[in-house]
Order: structure tokens, then sequence, then C-alpha cells
């Protein structure tokens, strides 16, 4: 099935010190198939020389120049806010600069959210770019243990091999698409969480969508490729202390009591276990990221505990349903 022509997609793409990824990037969007379009270019206070590559070879985008580095959440929203400044565009598609989209990952992804009025994200299955027999993402989740994770990462996949439609509870922002029904549906007035600055801003985001009883799903018929860690792959330890500062902040907003407590039960468990994990590898020098990011988290708690009371005016999931999806994201 086709998307309806009326039906306006605006790609919003952060950079930050990329240059050298971004033509394979918007060359992949320029070749999807979906007529009505626009992108939109958030530089992140890049000085490799992004915007004027941008202006010289792709006059069509409209590029938004910032003075500094704000960041993967606000850098989104930034291009978020803009996409919806016009009223004709009905989804939005984030897409990181080391990802690229296959052939119809739009149309795909725009036909099936017309036939879901509750849809709120969704993505296709996302392969690894560089070896296309093994997945990068299928879906997000918080899981039971209390830890943010990437549906069927690094898994094999078989050729050709392709998945039923599937509610999930959440997609993965390295390429996914956004109905803007959701968006203005939600309580915030930035989609991403600004706190968080970067790292599971989409599991956040997920969470809230699906307490808020919309959905998120995973397409068949379309494949996106991800490098993964293209402007953080240098600092892994900086990686690892935002994704542990996050992981609490995440939980704390969105959890219902009840499962917010088993998830802090199960916390220290789960953090020993990422530990030894680190010495086992030889990365023993980084389980002190893992300590100060769940400790800098407390400063965040009041921060967060605001968001949770305002959440929680919209919460419509079952309890019991919301930890089955938290079993495996599905």
């Amino acid at each position: 099935m086709k998307p309806q022509d009326d039906n306006k997609v605006a790609y919003v793409v952060v950079a930050w010190n990329n240059k050298g990824l971004l033509k394979e990037c918007i060359d992949s969007i320029h070749a999807q198939g979906h007529q009505k379009h626009k992108i939109i270019l958030v530089d992140n206070d890049s000085k490799d020389g992004t915007i004027t590559y941008i202006h010289e070879n792709y006059p069509d985008i409209e590029v938004l120049e910032q003075t500094k580095n704000y960041g993967f959440a606000k850098g989104n929203n930034i291009g978020i806010k803009k996409a919806l400044e016009d009223s004709e565009v009905k989804y939005v598609v984030l897409l990181n600069t080391d990802a690229r989209l296959g052939p119809n990952w739009a149309d795909t992804l725009v036909a099936f959210a017309q036939q879901k009025p509750q849809a709120a994200m969704l993505q296709t299955i996302t392969l690894d770019y560089y070896d296309h027999g093994i997945i990068d993402s299928t879906h997000v989740y918080l899981s039971r243990l209390g830890q943010a994770t990437q549906g069927s990462f690094r898994r094999p996949i078989p050729y050709n091999f392709d998945i039923a439609p599937q509610k999930v509870f959440g997609c993965n922002a390295a390429a996914m698409l956004i109905t803007r029904a959701f968006i203005e549906a939600q309580p915030f007035k930035d989609f991403f969480d600004e706190t968080m600055f970067m790292y599971l801003e989409d599991v956040d985001v997920a969470a809230r969508a699906t307490i808020m009883g919309w959905d998120n799903y995973v397409v068949p018929h379309a494949r996106a490729y991800h490098m993964g860690s293209a402007s953080s792959g240098s600092n892994p330890s900086f990686s690892l202390y935002m994704t542990f500062r996050n992981n609490s902040s995440l939980m704390v907003k969105n959890l219902p009591l009840l499962l917010l407590i088993r998830q802090l039960i199960t916390i220290p468990k789960s953090d020993r276990a990422s530990i030894r994990h680190l010495k086992r590898i030889g990365k023993k020098e980084d389980a002190k990221y893992i300590i100060k990011g769940r400790l800098a988290s407390l400063k965040y708690l009041p921060i967060f505990m605001i968001k949770r009371r305002k959440l929680k005016k919209y919460r419509t999931i079952d309890t019991d349903y919301l930890w089955c999806l938290m079993r495996r994201g599905f």
C-alpha cells in the first residue's frame, strides 16, 4: 500500500563533526519514494566544515546552525519544532548521521502508520551497516533487570528474512518515524528529555508513549543500516557514565510505583554484573563510570520527580501488561 500524498514527511538529522558521513546519509533520504518531504539539518557547532559542505552540495536542506553542542536530545528537539511549523508535516523521521535508509523505507512506514491511528513511533529492522547479516536493532525497551536494551542486538539474520508487523515497547532513534499526532499529544514541551543530553532518550520517550496507551511498531518490508557511536565512540567512558546516569532517571520518571520498586531492588545486582563484565574484558578502570553515573543521577532526582508527577496524569497502561512488555520488549 502506498502512502497518501498529502502526508508530508520531515527528516531531521543532527550533525556534530561528522561531515564525512553526511553524503551517504542524505543521499539515502533523497532516494526515498515519498514525494512531499523536507530535510532539516541541525548542526551542533561543528568545526569540520559541515555547514559549508551542506550549503554547497545540498541547497534544498534547511540548516539550523547552533552556537554550541546541544547534544542529541535538544538537537533533535530543535529540528522537530522547526518541522512542525509546517502544518502539512504529519510525520517526522529522525536519522542519525551514521545511519542510512534502504529503498522505500519512508513509504513503508508512512503507509503502515496511516492504518494505525494510535501509532506513536515506528521502525523497520535496522541492520549493522558493515555486516548486513547482523541485526543492529528491532526495537528498544527497559528490561526487567532495569537495563535499557536494544532488541535483537548483534543477532544474525538469514538472507531475505523478515518479520510480521509487531507492537513493541519502543523504537530506536537511529532511524525511526514519529507521528505528529503523538508529538502533540505527549505532555512535555520538549519531545526528548533535554536533561538527558544524550543516551537513552529514545527509551525514555518509548516508555512515555507506552504508558500513555500509544503504540510503537517494528514494520517489515524495508531496512535501515546503522554504524553506531559515530559521535561518541572515541569517548566510551562518557557514554558509560551517561547511560547509567540516565537509566535511573528514566525509571523514576516513567514507571508505576510497584514496578519502580522492583527495578530499584534489581539495580545493585545488575550493576555488579556490568562491573564484572568490564573486568572480564580488561576494562576494569571503566567500572568507576557506572558508579559515577548512578551517583550523578541523584542530583537530578528532584527534576525527574516533577516530571513523574506530570506524566502520571496521562498514564493509562495496565501495570501487568507493562511488566510483560519489559520481558523482551514485545
